[in-house]
């Protein structure tokens, strides 16, 4: 199993980046946005998201995402207190 780079990702064919993800990525959660589900997933240290057309469930795109305020908005529906039945 390779260790990728985020430079090394980004130098991946959509195709290679999705077995890369698919064999090597952790899923953390997901979110919608517009016509798309989006998947977020966790790779060698960074963060990376899979958009899915959801009309035609095709990948449309998978790219590393860094910006902070988007990763926020996967938290937005973690509930602490309900997933640990508290």
């Amino acid at each position: 199993m390779i260790a990728y780079t985020e430079s090394e990702f980004r130098k991946l064919e959509l195709s290679q980046r999705y077995k890369v993800l698919k064999e090597q990525g952790e899923y953390i959660g997901g979110r919608i946005f517009g016509s798309h589900w989006v998947y977020l997933y966790v790779l060698s240290g960074f963060f990376v998201e899979m958009w899915v057309i959801i009309a035609v469930e095709e990948i449309q795109w998978i790219e590393i995402q860094s910006n902070q305020s988007i990763l926020n908005e996967y938290t937005k529906n973690i509930d602490i207190k309900k997933d640990l039945n508290l």
